[in-house]
């Protein structure tokens, strides 16, 4: 199960981590916004990334359940 997300703006932590717009991907099935502050996506630095407190800065874009 995975879950596409959306960053709603630039998000920044030693360097630009997500970018308005991008789309990302979570190995997690999330219902709602606020179940990904443990989700872990890539960044744009290629690193894996925990959401945590930035959870409010995404949206849900496809929930994809195989």
């Amino acid at each position: 199960m995975a879950t596409i997300i959306k960053a709603k703006k630039d998000l920044y932590n030693k360097g630009k981590c997500f970018t308005k717009g991008h789309e990302y991907r979570t190995e997690r099935d999330v219902h709602m916004e606020a179940s990904l502050m443990e989700a872990i996506a890539t960044n744009d630095l290629g690193e894996q990334h925990i959401i945590g407190q930035w959870w409010r800065d995404f949206k849900i874009v496809k929930r994809d359940v195989r």
